[in-house]
């Protein structure tokens, strides 16, 4: 008999991926696009393994109903567990695994990316492109020099941000340096 894993609020690229890692080892994956919640966990019954994300709902009746369906294991695709009662899943013999951690230079670096966007108004000009429109109206945005960015809290992803940040100015290989930007960091 092969161990059962359902998926709940997943994606093409999570089907994609989980079903390629288990051409390997020969589970039987259930996947369902809609969010975990009391309305839907009679999808658990007959299941070994849950897998849930952030929009998930795992609370106490939920971990109870998965408990006597026969579910043992709780995996989040997630590095936060917000969404999980774990006094509930203890208390009705079920494991909760996570994501230990996210790489702190991706996340730094998309929140770059993200200000660049936000702040070039990217979204609005690729929209704009595909409309055959290429006027500059409503697109200038504005140099980040000079700048002063705000940084809450000072973990392993915001010095990686205060990093890129303060790199973000130097210019490599023309002998010209510039100061960095501001920074204001406060570690709550």
């Amino acid at each position: 008999m092969a161990y059962t894993i359902a998926f709940f609020g997943s994606k093409p690229y999570d089907e994609a991926s989980f079903n390629e890692k288990n051409s390997e080892y020969g589970f039987e994956l259930r996947f369902y696009k809609g969010h975990l919640n009391l309305n839907n966990v009679i999808l658990t019954q007959g299941v070994d393994a849950v897998c849930i994300f952030v929009n998930d709902t795992a609370d106490a009746e939920v971990i109870r109903q998965m408990a006597e369906n026969g579910v043992k294991l709780l995996a989040l695709r997630c590095a936060g567990y917000n969404n999980v009662d774990l006094k509930a899943a203890a208390e009705n013999g079920i494991t909760v695994v996570r994501v230990p951690a996210y790489s702190p230079y991706a996340v730094a670096e998309y929140t770059v990316a993200l200000m660049l966007s936000l702040n070039r108004k990217i979204p609005r000009a690729t929209w704009r492109t595909r409309d055959g429109n290429f006027s500059l109206h409503g697109l200038l945005g504005f140099d980040m020099y000079g700048k002063t960015a705000g940084i809450i809290g000072t973990g392993k992803i915001a010095k990686k941000l205060i990093a890129i940040l303060r790199g973000a100015i130097l210019l490599i290989g023309s002998g010209l340096q510039y100061q960095s930007p501001h920074l204001v960091v406060s570690d709550i």
